[in-house]
């Protein structure tokens, strides 16, 4: 037997084994639909955040199945609170301008929380994130027709202006009690690099070199670890208490655009993308998981017996706080929530990493082969 043949057929044995019954339970997989761009997740999974770009925003939940809300998508996207009460997002308000606010899951209401003073194509502000707690909505708002800032709103109802260094600066991300917020800020060469907000005071965030990281995505729950964009082929883990930048690896080598965009309550799970030139459904998804390291996203669900049908997770979007519901976009365009049976042990992480190590074998074997047919 050819060397290349007891690869392939020990990776395959490998996987199988994986996804056998009485060795990891499958998840479930939806679709949700062509063009929607799946962003929010409440802790446990059970309430899902989407909109449609230039659109509208969307509810959706494994009972309902995806449900309109209302609102008016200009910039920014859906998230969810921990208990799935409400969705963040943008909506008119009695002016004609779109204001960033909340949807109430209870009431079927939205509610506008105001700008900061200017606005840009008629929106004033627009949201990116909700804190855990539901209380804090972050994002952008507009100072005039070409600067914006980032924002937090007040316990009060309104917006409050964060800041910048002198350009402009946004808000991604949040953590569960609204105390630690992150995302971008212009420096004085226009470029955007990685920030965020503790207290209310800006921090530049920079590696352990002294290199400026580039934007931030998401934050932990609790505040300590911050995710977001790499260069020279990274994505990154930041740690707000020791100021420390850990690399999380690189997947494809040959890939130019690399990101994290959504981390477990914990910091354990971080999910993100790796692709070149192009539309980001033509990129790979990838996983890393604390004491193994970064993986093939889509590798990892099939690895759980979920069938996706031959399709790519092209676009993580974000993981639930609990570390067991993904969701983002597919290869095809269409948005897409997953649901694993349990978050792995240790001990699965290194079966799987083994397993999927085995897999990628296989495959460089097949291309070598075929290269030299």
């Amino acid at each position: 037997m050819k060397t290349s043949t007891r690869f392939a057929f020990a990776a395959a044995a490998f996987i199988c084994s994986l996804s056998a019954p009485g060795a990891q339970a499958a998840g479930n997989f939806w679709d949700l639909g062509y063009g929607i761009t799946v962003s929010g997740s409440s802790a446990d999974g059970s309430v899902i955040g989407a909109y449609v770009a230039n659109d509208s925003y969307y509810m959706w939940t494994a009972a309902t199945g995806v449900k309109a809300i209302g609102g008016a998508w200009h910039g920014g996207v859906a998230s969810v609170s921990a208990d799935g009460s409400r969705i963040s997002g943008s909506a008119y308000g009695s002016d004609g301008l779109t204001y960033a606010g909340y949807y109430s899951v209870g009431t079927g209401q939205w509610t506008t929380l105001g700008g900061i003073g200017g606005s840009s194509d008629a929106s004033a502000s627009s949201g990116w994130n909700i804190s855990g707690d539901g209380k804090t909505v972050v994002g952008l708002g507009w100072v005039n027709g070409g600067t914006a800032h980032a924002i937090a709103s007040t316990p009060a109802g309104g917006m409050s202006d964060l800041g910048s260094i002198g350009g402009s600066s946004r808000a991604n991300g949040v953590s569960y009690d609204g105390s630690v917020i992150a995302g971008w800020v212009e420096q004085p060469d226009g470029q955007w690099t990685g920030a965020y907000w503790k207290d209310g005071t800006l921090h530049n965030m920079v590696d352990d070199q002294g290199n400026a990281l580039q934007e931030a995505g998401a934050v932990s729950a609790d505040g300590s670890w911050i995710v977001g964009k790499g260069y020279f082929g990274q994505s990154w883990r930041y740690n707000t208490l020791t100021q420390q930048t850990e690399w999380l690896g690189d997947l494809d080598a040959m890939a130019d655009f690399q990101g994290a965009t959504g981390i477990s309550a914990d910091g354990n799970i971080i999910v993100g993308y790796d692709r070149g030139f192009g539309p980001a459904v033509y990129g790979k998804g990838t996983i890393w998981i604390e004491g193994q390291g970064m993986l093939d996203f889509t590798d990892y669900i099939t690895s759980q017996g979920i069938d996706l049908g031959g399709r790519t997770l092209a676009l993580p979007m974000g993981v639930s706080a609990d570390g067991r519901t993904f969701y983002g976009m597919d290869s095809t365009g269409s948005g897409f929530v997953i649901t694993v049976s349990a978050v792995p042990e240790p001990a699965t992480y290194a079966m799987m990493a083994g397993g999927l190590a085995l897999l990628a074998a296989r495959r460089r074997l097949r291309r070598g082969s075929e290269k030299n047919q």
